[in-house]
């Protein structure tokens, strides 16, 4: 009886991958660390991870009011947008709006980020009301460059 369990409980281990380890390659669109000076998606609560050991965090969105989709309105209004940008040297907080008049793009570091959008845009319901925009939806685009190269030590 010992050996039947021992045989089925060993079995078990090996058919859900517990005898071993994952060796399996990453899927064939992923990155290790993905380089600067490229378009990133990321969204709310999210963090991307780059080259140069460079992480960007989707903090908040700490306002929206820009005009809503379909509606005529006197200005566009603005998103303003709340990034914890990590580099070896610490981590800065960056506040982007989408709006050009204001703010969009800062440096952190040796580096820099722009906001080039922010989805989904506000939008109105049959009624003409607005549509609440859920947290969880927010994605921003943003470029990440590299802005200078920090100074060598002799």
């Amino acid at each position: 009886m010992r050996v039947i369990i021992t045989s089925l409980l060993g079995i078990l281990l090996v058919s859900c991958g517990g005898g071993g380890s994952d060796e399996s390659p990453p899927p064939m669109n992923y990155i290790d660390y993905p380089p600067l000076w490229n378009d990133y998606k990321v969204g709310l609560g999210e963090t991307i991870n780059l080259a140069e050991y460079v992480a960007i965090e989707f903090v908040a969105v700490e306002e929206d009011t820009r005009c809503l989709y379909d509606a005529r309105c006197a200005s566009p209004g603005n998103a303003r947008i709340l990034l914890k940008c990590i580099t070896p040297r610490g981590a800065t907080l960056v506040r982007l709006n989408t709006s050009n008049a204001l703010p969009f793009a800062s440096q952190f570091d040796y580096y820099g980020v722009q906001l080039r959008t922010l989805e989904p845009n506000p939008q109105i319901d049959a009624q003409g009301m607005p549509i609440p925009i859920p947290p969880n939806t927010y994605e921003a685009t943003l470029f990440v460059t590299k802005e200078a190269e920090p100074p060598h030590t002799p």
